[in-house]
């Protein structure tokens, strides 16, 4: 690669006739060596096989019910995702910590097809090993005072001033996701009301925040030009803007922004031309210098791809007569929005597998909204940071953040609002973008045959989706790998039922959190029941009597306790032994006389790795639920 960066450079230079070649095979070539240069390394075999101790700095953090989740960056190995008990005393971003752990690998534990690529989810995030921390073995030994942690510690304290206001609940929530970027606060139905209303994008920081942070900060900044300090006004917004780009995080949406506003600040200035498609480029050339891996983030690919839509179409989408102002602004916002959904309405499908279909609705009347709203809380933060909590913005706030509450609940809750369950393979792009590279072309020179290739790519598209389905088997079964009680999935048809050893004030939890973890596993098959098994249950795949199960034409017996219950009436063909049972497995197998010997995963570590071990000696046929045979 680097001999066809050097060649290609020298094409550029001295063939003029072929510069745009080499241009083109050098960019290919940089960036490859780029990659290779920054990607992840692979955890060396020392860290995983014993423990270590190791010094990190904490990059992020993130709490669930249980547990603390923190993205540490180890000097000589890389980054890591540690776990900690939720307990432990609070951990921030910028803490130095000492622990002692044994690191592993990121590795997929996919129970049912098409469940979520964790270990590529990992890989792109530039993560190279996990760790369970207990809690005497971790420490906090230090905390990072450099100029760029500290402006990243301004997120929590911005969060803490908008949170110790008198803003309702949900305005509080909003305000924290749409000026730090925070959005672990927000309620998942509040989440759900705004993806299904097409407004998601409003809780992502994103070009359109920064451009309301811009404005904000040039009204604060206003009284420099009446001092005729035009360029130092300019200067103290770009800094402004950075700064609020490294205290959200750098995120590729941002970042983008605050580089494309930058050079327009520059180009003003220098008094020179500004160029948004060369900006957008040189963004996107500048994110993936310093983080090649940005490219496979989705963030990366919905803002460069919304931008691109927005400079490419929206103009040419908007009917109305640029004289006739107020209405042209309003259709203004409707074409701005269609162009944006034209480029990554298929990347939002192909990631979340829904699509809003009222999504214009909201977007007019949201977007217009949305700057008094984020100016007012930022005006909230600086008076907070002054010592000042006034009511009378908190109430003004309140009520802005209502009318858009209002607004995302009538458009989430319309007939049809949200089309759900879409999977296609990825290649399904390949024609879409091919026919909206038609439809702009069709709107640029007006002609027929760009006009019949756009409609033929279209329907193409739609085709291709409904006729190359992938063909999957009427009936399945699986066993997956839970750590505290056995469950058995089978699937006929459409129909999926579920096994459990939970108690029975468990069951429905466990069918919600079913519903949730095979969610693309039961759409992808068009599964649309979802039956637990009872006691006496009796299907065309699964049957149930008791402890008895037979599944497939294939006799179970389910031991999850040592009660004298090992009499079966006829010879099963597996007895499948799981967390209740401590008795002695050479005995169970005397009694009951199995063909193989299934140990479940909710077993306790050393207790089935004793039983394996005893039934392999004894040469009984043995299955292990936690290896995946």
């Amino acid at each position: 690669m680097w001999v066809i960066a050097v060649i290609a450079i020298a094409v550029a230079t001295f063939f003029k006739g072929y510069a745009t070649i080499g241009i083109c095979l050098a960019s290919l070539a940089i960036g490859w060596i780029d990659f290779s240069i920054q990607a992840p390394k692979p955890l060396s075999e020392t860290f995983i096989n014993a423990p270590h101790t190791h010094t990190a700095i904490v990059q992020s953090t993130a709490e669930s019910e249980t547990s603390r989740h923190l993205i540490v960056e180890i000097e000589g190995i890389g980054r890591c995702r540690v776990t900690s008990p939720s307990f432990f005393p609070i951990i921030e971003a910028g803490d130095i910590i000492t622990f002692t752990s044994t690191l592993s690998t990121p590795k997929n534990q996919h129970d049912l097809p098409d469940e979520w690529d964790l270990e590529s989810f990992m890989y792109h995030q530039g993560i190279v090993g996990t760790a369970y921390i207990q809690p005497e073995n971790l420490a906090i030994t230090g905390h990072d005072s450099s100029l760029i942690w500290r402006i990243k510690r301004l997120q929590t304290h911005v969060v803490s001033l908008i949170g110790a206001s008198q803003l309702d609940s949900p305005t509080c929530e909003f305000l924290i996701a749409t000026i730090t970027g925070d959005d672990s606060l927000l309620a998942p139905e509040n989440r759900k009301e705004f993806a299904s209303a097409g407004l998601a994008h409003i809780l992502a920081l994103s070009g359109l925040h920064v451009g309301i942070i811009a404005i904000v900060i040039s009204i604060i900044l206003f009284p420099l030009t009446l001092l005729q300090q035009r360029n130092a006004r300019i200067i103290i917004t770009i800094i402004l803007l950075w700064v609020y780009a490294i205290a959200t995080g750098l995120s590729p949406s941002v970042t983008r922004a605050v580089i494309m506003a930058s050079i327009y600040f520059l180009g003003m200035i220098l008094q020179r031309r500004h160029s948004s498609m060369n900006a957008m480029c040189c963004a996107a050339l500048l994110i993936l210098l310093f983080d090649p891996m940005a490219i496979y983030s989705v963030g990366f690919q919905l803002t460069f791809i919304a931008v691109a839509s927005i400079l490419l179409f929206a103009n040419r989408l908007n009917p109305i007569n640029p004289r006739r102002k107020i209405l042209h602004y309003i259709f203004s916002l409707a074409s701005l929005s269609c162009a944006a959904m034209l480029g990554t309405g298929i990347i939002v499908a192909y990631y979340f597998h829904n699509f809003p279909i009222y999504f214009i609705i909201g977007n007019i009347f949201v977007i217009m909204i949305l700057p008094f709203l984020m100016g007012g809380g930022a005006l909230l933060v600086i008076l907070a940071a002054l010592g000042c909590d006034p009511l009378w913005l908190c109430d003004t706030l309140n009520w802005i953040y209502n009318i858009i509450a209002v607004i995302t609940k009538f458009s989430a809750t319309l007939p049809g609002a949200e089309i759900t369950g879409i999977y296609f393979p990825a290649w399904i792009m390949i024609p879409y973008y091919a026919a909206i590279a038609s439809l702009l072309l069709a709107l640029i020179y007006r002609r027929l045959f760009w006009v019949l290739s756009f409609l033929i790519l279209a329907i193409s598209t739609i085709a291709f989706h409904y006729a190359i389905k992938p063909q999957y088997p009427n009936q399945e079964y699986f066993f997956p790998r839970n750590t505290y009680h056995t469950d058995i999935i089978a699937r006929d048809t459409t129909t999926m039922y579920l096994f459990t050893s939970a108690p029975m004030h468990q069951y429905d939890e466990i069918i919600e959190l079913s519903k949730t973890r095979y969610r693309d596993y039961m759409a992808r098959r068009d599964v649309d029941t979802l039956i637990l098994v009872t006691d006496t249950f009796k299907s065309d795949l699964i049957a149930r009597y008791g402890r008895n199960i037979v599944l497939a034409g294939q006799h179970y017996i389910i031991i999850d306790d040592n009660n004298d219950i090992y009499t079966p009436s006829s010879r099963p063909n597996y007895a499948l032994v799981c967390r209740g049972f401590r008795g002695d497995i050479l005995e169970l197998y005397d009694t009951i006389k199995p063909d193989t010997i299934i140990l479940s995963n909710d077993l306790h570590p050393k207790r089935r790795n004793r039983y394996h071990n005893e039934c392999e000696v004894a040469g009984i046929p043995v299955l292990s639920i936690q290896k995946k045979q």
